[in-house]
């Protein structure tokens, strides 16, 4: 791609994020692609919910070595969440394919099917005080600012993510999510699960558990709604050795804007140094159910160890549920910009989805 193409697509995507948080009506609801609130209290009696999705397709990259190849991207996940009375929890879980080539290279698009990897990544349990304070023990589970992975994005699959604490495993979690002032905190020991310690393994590429390999930490955010349908918002981590995140963010029905500093994380952890970013994303209902939406993510990493990297990419996608909200169809594209170091393909992405039990 040129940079003038790049520029034009930047300047288009800008323009439609400018343009509709003004056209929209401010009831207009946004799909929910992530909803991370535990369940009401209904009554006293035990009550079970048994709810997950599954979706089926994949990515394309428009360039480079795998122009025109698919990449999959189907899984499969759920699980059965319960509550009595003020007591509450959830036990969840989740896997996907694996492409593996002829000569057993894993996660290589446009070869054959190679294996199954997965694994518990929620399993917790808590209880809920008349003021609606969750305090939450888990074995497994999100970390609070991983909750709001999504929060100010309302692409369907490319919007950056923050360099921020994962899935995590040993926690305590005290949380209140509502009203106008919510908070979420969560704190862990450094985890050190490896997928030669896993209890179930699906084969040689499932490599699941060693997502939990990370220092200690703990994380959290705090919002606000200062007004009707827009909400503030602020978190930080502090970890043990790989610096602490900060960030902030505005979010509308139809506008969503963040950014953030990371002071020991470059590029991941692998990778130490700094990182500042910033995301805006706009959405704009067409029709009922029937979403578009655009985003510009920008990054910069100053390395300590390797030469500094920018990241700068625009999007355009479609969200489109149906069904009584049991099925959704999205499409995606991601387009690095001029002024992106980021070696990544340009790429789009297609995907469909099937709920049940919610």
């Amino acid at each position: 791609m040129t940079f003038n193409i790049n520029t034009t697509r930047a300047l288009i995507a800008l323009s439609f994020c400018c343009y509709l948080p003004l056209v929209v009506a401010s009831e207009s609801i946004p799909a929910e692609h992530d909803d991370t609130k535990t369940p009401a209290i209904t009554n006293a009696e035990p009550s079970y919910r048994f709810y997950g999705e599954m979706g089926v397709g994949g990515y394309t990259a428009l360039e480079g070595d795998y122009k025109g190849k698919y990449e999959d991207g189907t899984y499969i996940e759920g699980g059965v969440e319960g509550q009595y009375g003020h007591w509450f929890g959830l036990i969840y879980g989740e896997g996907w394919t694996v492409q593996a080539d002829h000569d057993g290279n894993a996660w290589v698009p446009d070869h054959g099917w190679g294996g199954f990897e997965g694994g518990i990544n929620r399993f917790w349990g808590g209880y809920r005080t008349d003021d609606k304070t969750e305090i939450i023990l888990s074995l497994h589970n999100d970390s609070s600012l991983d909750d709001l992975q999504y929060w100010a994005d309302f692409t369907p699959e490319f919007g950056y993510e923050l360099p921020n604490t994962r899935d995590i495993a040993t926690a305590v979690k005290v949380q209140n999510l509502s009203g106008d002032f919510r908070y979420s905190i969560i704190a862990t020991p450094a985890g050190h699960t490896d997928e030669d310690k896993a209890w179930l393994h699906f084969g040689k590429y499932d490599r699941y558990s060693d997502k939990y390999i990370y220092p200690a930490m703990a994380n959290g955010y705090i919002q606000y709604d200062f007004m009707k349908d827009v909400t503030w918002m602020g978190g930080t981590e502090i970890t043990d050795g790989t610096g602490q995140l900060f960030v902030t963010g505005i979010l509308t029905p139809n506008f969503g804007a963040r950014v953030w500093h990371h002071t020991g994380r470059g590029e991941g952890l692998g990778n130490p140094g700094t990182e500042t970013g910033a995301m805006v994303s706009a959405m704009y209902e067409a029709f009922k159910g029937f979403y578009l939406s655009t985003a510009y993510s920008y990054a910069q990493h100053n390395l300590d160890n390797d030469p500094d990297t920018t990241t700068s990419y625009a999007q355009f996608g479609i969200w489109y549920e149906y069904g009584g909200g049991k099925f959704a169809t999205a499409f995606d594209s991601r387009f690095n910009l001029g002024n992106s170091t980021d070696d990544s393909d340009n790429k789009i992405f297609l995907m469909q989805y099937y709920y049940w039990g919610h």
